[in-house]
């Protein structure tokens, strides 16, 4: 191809040497600035689930109202209005303190990625005399524990009719609710009005009941009499691809399937398996760094984060937990990630299979369950 003329009369020109222009900064995640407060403080207890509010601490800010929410668990009765409102104060007074003015029902509905709507911590003060009544700081247990939308605008399978299109939220009560950004998080269901699943974690939680029901029957048929619970865990360990925003923007088939749809095989694919827990690159160790000290906050246990076998691909893990919880935590993890990606200049691919030729990514489930003695 012939080069423009300008270009070619800038081949005669002296010209002075262009200083280097350093990339620009990668501004750091409100985690990161705080696990950066000392040496050694991410791993402290003031940051270490910082953001999750735990039992411990519903325990000790409201003990009569965590118990009979224990009872509630065990036994699926109904707790009072009081208590309610009692576990929902405590909550909204912890969650301002870390930050939050809103609250979310945070649930999965049968689409692949959460779904979320967030209201603050308000209401009109009805008891004012003023036809223009002012503001005022609210949350109750009402607010908490349910909440309502339109069933009929998420993928419902035909369960649903516009004439019928309530569909509600409620607390998944045996999964902690959490803090980021200006929202406390809670996870919840979503069922239509007839309690149908509208969503993924419903059948989730059907199954641990069932595990439960029928793992203690099994037990007490093999003599085992002093079985309270049959408790279902998993750990998870998620695959995933990342590759640079810019290479992501300029490929329609990644923008709009996940996945590549054309293209030729790199020189080198995963032979010999260099890349399986390689030298991690700059970039992404940061990143995935930024995704850890994120993840620790909110209460995530994620202990190990490696290169995989094919090119580009990592893999991270935490700890297992029990099985709803750790599902939330995986489904908030994706979040975390893609949304640090796009701070760092990368995007990341959790698709099955991104690239033809190499490995697809994995979400392994190492499943257990654990009995608990009515002693």
């Amino acid at each position: 191809h012939l080069a423009e003329p300008l270009a070619i009369m800038t081949l005669f020109k002296t010209k002075a040497p262009e200083k280097p222009v350093p990339p620009p900064a990668t501004p750091k995640s409100t985690a990161e600035i705080e696990a950066t407060k000392e040496v050694g403080y991410a791993l402290s207890p003031s940051f270490l689930g910082a953001n999750l509010y735990s039992d411990d601490k519903l325990r000790q800010a409201a003990p009569a109202a965590f118990s009979a929410l224990e009872q509630a668990r065990l036994t699926g009765s109904p707790l009072k209005k009081e208590t309610k409102d009692q576990i929902a104060k405590a909550m909204m007074d912890w969650a301002i303190k870390r930050g939050a003015v809103n609250f979310a029902h945070w649930f999965a509905p049968m689409r692949g990625t959460c779904a979320q709507k967030h209201d603050g911590f308000i209401d009109l003060d009805f008891s004012s005399p003023s036809l223009c009544r002012p503001m005022k700081k609210d949350f109750d247990g009402t607010k908490l524990f349910m909440a309502e939308t339109d069933g009929s605008s998420f993928p419902n399978g035909g369960l649903r009719q516009t004439h019928t299109a309530a569909a509600f939220n409620s607390w998944d009560m045996k999964s902690p609710p959490f803090v980021r950004g200006e929202t406390m998080y809670i996870p919840s269901c979503f069922v239509a009005w007839n309690g149908m699943a509208l969503d993924e974690k419903t059948p989730l939680l059907r199954s641990m009941a069932a595990i439960d029901t029928q793992g203690k029957r099994l037990l007490a048929n093999l003599g085992e009499k002093n079985i309270a619970q049959c408790v279902s865990y998993v750990g998870w360990e998620q695959e995933f691809f990342v590759i640079s925003k810019k290479a992501y923007m300029e490929r329609p088939d990644l923008l709009h399937c996940g996945r590549t749809l054309i293209g030729a095989p790199p020189a080198r694919g995963q032979q010999a398996d260099l890349n399986y827990f390689g030298q991690i690159p700059n970039s992404v160790d940061a990143y995935l760094r930024a995704v850890q000290k994120e993840l620790w906050l909110i209460g995530c246990p994620m202990v190990v984060y490696h290169n995989e076998v094919a090119p580009g691909q990592h893999e991270l893990s935490p700890i297992f937990q029990v099985s709803n919880f750790a599902t939330d935590q995986n489904m908030v993890c994706m979040e975390v990630m893609h949304e640090l990606a796009d701070k760092h200049g990368l995007c990341v691919l959790f698709h099955e299979k991104p690239f033809a030729g190499i490995n697809g990514n994995g979400k392994h489930n190492n499943w257990s369950v654990q009995v608990i003695l009515s002693s």
